[in-house]
């Protein structure tokens, strides 16, 4: 990533990152986010938890990404959309998107 982003015209060359698999990765979602100021007008919201040592998919807010720090990145880069996903939910995924809906609404997001 750090390769297509430094090697690339910001003006025609947006990113659109996903939190969760930043994480997964071993990456730090604010810290992508900060390096992308202006380039990231959509940003995938994506909570992670751990049962043992496997990670799992879990509800914005419900996991252990830092989402102050990531809402407050997202303002300071501009990002104008949150798409808020889960790809394997634990649970009714209407229910895991009204428990996202509801954590976000409570930090704030509107």
């Amino acid at each position: 990533l750090e390769i297509l982003y430094e090697d690339s015209d910001p003006e025609y060359f947006m990113s659109e990152l996903d939190t969760y698999w930043l994480q997964h990765g071993g990456a730090c979602p604010v810290v992508w986010i900060n390096k992308l100021v202006g380039r990231a007008p959509v940003i995938h919201f994506k909570d992670m938890a751990m049962r043992g040592r496997e990670q799992l998919f879990a509800e914005v807010g419900e996991g252990n990404l830092c989402w102050p720090q990531i809402i407050e990145a997202c303002e300071d880069a501009g990002t104008e959309y949150y798409i808020v996903e889960q790809d394997p939910c634990q649970r009714d995924p209407f229910e895991s998107l009204e428990i996202s809906f509801n954590n976000l609404k409570a930090m704030g997001v509107e």
